[in-house]
């Protein structure tokens, strides 16, 4: 839209420069009386005879760009009257970025949602669609305007890279990866295996990058389970940049060779994996002939190849891009207000502070972005606690738990914490300021196992179970 807002006002200047050209520069008329001229045709019929082709193309021209100009200011302020409607009605939110997953959005948001394309509305909130560096430079040119308002922004940089508690960012391949790990029971397939399980990722990219990340962070079911993640594809980078991955007991394995140079361990793994790429319909023919397996998982864009497919019944697709533009995860509010509600109540234990909605949205502001994260991380595990404990027998009354029920819990929320910790590069050490942690150097002395807590500090894994079960 804004190219073509752009094309519009060129054209609408197009019979102004043709008359100058053809009256100043072919007809040797001062140019303060050429423009006068060009400019009258906007307006009025040329009276006289046109003397050359130029005047006679702009004669022409000039009412039906007249008439352009009024329609593109009557669409333009009819947009903004619309916006400013929807933002007086409440509950607005403003959308910027490619036309394809705009309409998206804007198609959920319905009377809600208000089309930006490259103009600043006034908004409740605003979701921002584009490449990072378009992103973040709309933010910053209307950073002031922004200033008190929810600003969901796309990108591929960690949650915690950014320090202003009202930015949001999201990446739908991380959204992907979350609903994946929730959508499939991998505790069945866990409990089902004895305590081992091999998951095979073919390809890798970013949505490979999430799937570790998140299921490292997620998949946790006991403190003695095994699992494994293979990976056929280039995870060089996430092996190196994640420098205390060997702290975390669910191993993460590279392979060099090419999958079908492995075909014992994609026959017997627990679960195949392939990831959306260029050759994805023939790796998956391909995949089919060489194997037995009865069930692949296919993380697809609603490729219609996939449904030519010879036995393509074996395949488990999973239309990653339909859920993860959604609006409830896109903009996960229920994820948000759980995390802040659990800062909260930590606020009113250790510091007194009154719980109300105006001192929950103070206290989260007053987090730095690391912890903030680590709140949404552990609200995050706290789906998959509910389904354990609905698994187990366990009463979702805090109180009713038995102490070894509370342990049992307590000591996997422990490990969670540990594990979100390594996947940030942080390390068990003890730090020369005489703290528990020093975030300078990603040290802290409490990333040991459960056993080797202090009682108050497995107090604190048990109060935080007590906390979650408390919030809903």
């Amino acid at each position: 839209m804004k190219r073509s807002v752009r094309w519009a006002r060129l054209l609408l200047l197009l019979p102004l420069v043709m008359g100058v050209y053809g009256f100043v520069f072919l007809e040797g008329m001062p140019p303060l009386d050429a423009l006068f001229k060009s400019v009258t045709m906007y307006v009025l019929n040329f009276g006289d005879t046109p003397p050359n082709l130029l005047v006679e193309a702009a004669r022409w021209t000039a009412p039906l760009a007249t008439a352009s100009g009024v329609a593109l200011a009557v669409s333009s302020l009819r947009e903004w009257a619309s916006a400013r409607w929807k933002y007086l009605r409440g509950g607005s939110v403003a959308v910027y970025g490619p036309d394809e997953e705009k309409a998206r959005i804007l198609a959920q948001l319905g009377r809600r949602g208000i089309d930006g394309h490259g103009v600043f509305f006034k908004a409740d909130r605003y979701i921002l669609l584009g490449g990072e560096r378009e992103n973040f430079s709309f933010y910053e040119t209307y950073a002031d305007r922004l200033q008190g308002h929810r600003v969901y922004i796309r990108s591929t940089l960690p949650a915690q890279s950014v320090s202003r508690p009202e930015l949001k960012l999201f990446c739908p391949e991380e959204i992907a990866a979350r609903l994946y790990w929730r959508e499939r029971d991998l505790y069945a397939i866990w409990k089902a295996s004895g305590g081992t399980v091999r998951i095979v990722l073919l390809g890798f990219g970013r949505l490979g990058e999430e799937l570790l990340s998140q299921g490292l962070q997620n998949n946790l079911f006991s403190p003695e389970q095994r699992i494994e993640y293979h990976v056929f594809g280039d995870c060089a980078r996430f092996l190196a940049s994640h420098t205390s991955l060997s702290m975390i007991s669910d191993p993460v394995v590279g392979h060099d060779e090419p999958w079908f140079r492995a075909l014992p361990l994609l026959e017997e793994a627990d679960l195949v994996l392939v990831l959306r790429q260029e050759d994805q319909p023939a790796l998956l023919q391909a995949l089919l002939s060489a194997t037995l397996r009865r069930e692949i998982d296919v993380f697809s864009a609603g490729d219609p190849a996939l449904d030519l497919l010879a036995q393509r019944e074996r395949l488990r697709p999973f239309l990653w891009q339909d859920l993860a533009w959604q609006l409830p995860y896109l903009m996960d509010d229920v994820l948000d207000r759980r995390a802040k509600r659990i800062n909260l109540r930590y606020s009113h234990l250790y510091g007194g502070v009154e719980e109300n909605g105006e001192n929950m949205e103070k206290e989260w502001r007053a987090l730095d972005a690391f912890t903030r994260t680590s709140n949404i991380s552990a609200a995050d595990y706290h789906e998959l606690r509910l389904k354990l404990m609905e698994a187990w027998g366990l009463p979702k009354d805090a109180g009713a738990l038995s102490p070894e029920d509370m342990e049992r819990l307590a000591v996997l929320e422990h490990i969670r914490w540990c594990r979100y910790h390594f996947l940030n590069n942080w390390r068990p050490g003890r730090p020369d300021n005489g703290k528990a942690k020093d975030p300078a150097r990603r040290i802290h002395t409490l990333l040991c196992p459960y056993d080797d807590l202090p009682e108050a500090e497995k107090e604190k894994d048990r109060e935080n179970i007590r906390i979650l079960l408390s919030l809903d």
